[in-house]
Parts: structure tokens; C-alpha cells; sequence
């Protein structure tokens, strides 16, 4: 927001934050909770937003827990399940998914229409 008065919080670098700039101050007056990153990159800020809202690292990263998703149904399927259906993903996540389980010596087909497009585990 470009008024300090709607934040819940304020994010800013380590090098903005020294120079004490009165958007800072503003916030230290009004006891707006104020996260200092050593840096600007992405990794610091999913981390940051991670601790503020108490999420694991699992739930910070979407990628990922599709990811182990696709994991657990491979090994259901190897295991003697006859098919597993995944959780809705975006076109890359499911081509992803697709190659970890190809690189399992099994087979996956995508069904239904986005955005609730899902891959669907099975042997040959």
C-alpha cells in the first residue's frame, strides 16, 4: 500500500531500514511490526512471510508439496494401488509430476479442464 496507515506490516531491506527514511519511522510511531531482510530476494521474503504467518516450510512452497505429492502416489501405486489422482496443478507442475513418474517406469495421464486440470498415476 502507498499509505503506511493501511499496513499490517512493513517489509524492507537492511540498507533502506539504517537510513531510518520517515515511511520507517512512520511505522515505528504507529507500532506497525516491521521485518528487516538482509536482502532483496525472493527466497528472504518467502521465508520472512513463512515465519510471519507460521506456515512449515512444506506449506511456504506450493511447488514442492505437489512435488511429494507425486511422490507418496508413485509409491501407492508400486505398492498395488491401481491409480492415484493428484491435486489440481498449473501446466508446469504437471509436467513436472509427469516426468517423476515416468522416471518411475510408470504411466500418467492429465484429466478434466483447468484450472482444475489433475494428473492421474497408474501402472501400463
Amino acid at each position: 500500500t502507498e499509505d503506511i496507515g493501511e499496513a499490517d506490516i512493513v517489509m524492507t531491506v537492511k540498507n533502506y531500514y539504517r537510513r531510518r527514511p520517515k515511511l520507517i519511522s512512520d511505522a515505528e510511531r504507529r507500532n506497525t511490526p516491521i521485518y528487516v531482510l538482509r536482502a532483496n530476494t525472493l527466497q528472504q521474503m518467502e521465508n520472512c512471510l513463512a515465519d510471519i504467518f507460521d506456515l512449515t516450510p512444506e506449506e511456504a512452497d506450493p511447488y514442492s508439496q505437489a512435488m511429494q505429492e507425486a511422490q507418496q502416489a508413485i509409491q501407492h501405486v508400486l505398492s498395488g494401488t491401481r491409480s492415484v489422482d493428484l491435486a489440481p496443478q498449473n501446466a508446469f507442475v504437471r509436467r513436472q509430476q509427469h516426468e517423476m513418474i515416468r522416471d518411475s517406469n510408470l504411466v500418467s495421464h492429465s484429466y478434466g479442464k483447468e484450472p482444475a486440470r489433475r494428473v492421474r498415476v497408474y501402472r501400463e
